[in-house]
């Protein structure tokens, strides 16, 4: 199968290793995750298929993050910079953004708070380390962020990092590591599917085959064209990997969906 080659750009492949090195080192301490940096080289794998369906996995299957998306995305583009923790926001929130007012916070404003509230800031960066233990190495992992334009401002908005990101301001660091996304566009272009995605979907469709329910079938099988049409190989890979082969199923299935 002929993949789009922007998804074996060497920057896209960066960021998903550093990802699965800071998961996979958070839940397994003593892993080796040199191993990590080989499985785009893995003669074991399909690649780049399988090394996309492992991160899908290992991002939604521990922390039900869609890193997936973002990084494989044909109209954003990746790089690694050292920036200013200044002109950073908060993805989401924390316990320690929530102090200062709901919703999205800028670093800037949690660096204020903070530094007018030094016993709590103390408080704070205890409570971290308790949780979140010593282990520098992983605390100085990039973080992944998105530069978006909100309300005609540009906006870098933190995507996976978050915690790392408030320990370096409790600690009083200036700068961080970044993985930045920059986005062209209003809408994501050209993403790997996760072929477990397809399968899954497919799972309730052959359901709906079995049951004789035509209704279900044919909404099942919308979203199943929906979501093959936002990738250039996304039929190749349905076809291919995804549907069954299963005369009886598989025929009913395309006939329903080429009358979609």
């Amino acid at each position: 199968m002929d993949y789009p080659k922007h998804l074996s750009e060497k920057i896209r492949e960066e960021v998903a290793v550093s990802y699965m090195k800071h998961e996979l080192r958070k839940i397994f301490p003593s892993i080796d995750t040199k191993e990590i940096d080989n499985l785009m080289k893995n003669k074991e794998l399909n690649t780049p298929r399988d090394f996309w369906n492992g991160v899908h996995g290992i991002s939604m299957g521990f922390k039900l993050k869609n890193i997936l998306f973002l990084v494989t995305a044909e109209n954003i583009t990746w790089q690694k910079l050292t920036m200013n923790i200044a002109d950073i926001t908060f993805g989401v929130e924390l316990a320690q953004t929530k102090k200062i007012h709901e919703g999205k916070i800028s670093a800037k404003e949690f660096a204020d708070y903070y530094n007018n509230n030094l016993e709590d800031k103390k408080t704070q960066l205890k409570a971290v380390i308790e949780l979140r233990g010593n282990d520098l190495v992983r605390e100085s992992d990039p973080i992944i962020a998105l530069e978006r334009n909100e309300n005609d401002k540009k906006v870098i908005s933190v995507h996976d990092g978050n915690g790392r990101l408030a320990r370096h301001l409790l600690e009083d660091k200036k700068t961080i590591e970044v993985y930045l996304g920059k986005m062209t566009g209003e809408k994501l272009l050209n993403y790997w599917i996760p072929t477990q995605l397809l399968i899954d979907v497919l799972f309730f469709t052959y359901e709906a085959v079995k049951n004789k329910d035509d209704e279900l079938l044919k909404k099942y099988t919308t979203v199943l064209n929906d979501i093959i049409k936002n990738f250039d190989c996304g039929k190749d890979e349905f076809l291919e990997r995804a549907l069954t082969n299963k005369k009886e199923l598989r025929g009913k299935i395309l006939e329903v969906m080429e009358t979609i």
